[in-house]
């Protein structure tokens, strides 16, 4: 969320420090409620109704993409019947490909929310080129506190 309105706002560093959002998210204040809770109502669910809900980590969709676009079929209904087909989509679906479509270039939602806001690099761990250490123990240490005794890993 920090990088979309940076994306959209030269000044967004002055009026919210990165350093300062970290204190705020480890301390549950967020726009949207406390996202430890969210994220483990939502793994707990996946869990007691897993053709219900489908939990998915970024990374493991970048580690195995095959792997996890199929399990999306699979959930959906609509496993694909051929590698073939599985290859597809993979190559419509590449953040590459779709970074690089004219409307993604150009178009926005308002004139002050450009769709290539919503592309960034698509690596993991890119967020240690922002933090710092200090920030990347704070993170750590309220997701273990958060996470404890869930299974869930992330």
């Amino acid at each position: 969320m920090w990088h979309f309105f940076n994306y959209n706002s030269k000044h967004l560093e002055d009026l919210f420090p990165l350093k300062e959002l970290v204190e705020y998210f480890c301390n549950g204040v967020h726009p949207y409620g406390p996202f430890f809770e969210h994220v483990l109502e939502y793994w707990e669910e996946s869990k007691k109704r897993p053709q219900k809900i489908l939990f998915l980590k970024y990374e493991d969709l970048k580690i195995d993409p095959k792997k996890e676009v199929a399990k999306i079929a699979l959930f959906l209904g609509k496993p694909f019947g051929n590698e073939e087909d599985l290859e597809i989509v993979l190559k419509k679906c590449s953040l590459e490909r779709l970074k690089n479509l004219e409307v993604n270039k150009s178009g926005s939602i308002a004139s002050y929310f450009h769709n290539s806001a919503f592309f960034r690099k698509g690596v993991v761990g890119d967020w240690k080129n922002h933090m710092t250490p200090k920030m990347e123990e704070q993170l750590d240490k309220i997701t273990k506190l958060k996470l404890q005794g869930s299974g869930l890993e992330l």
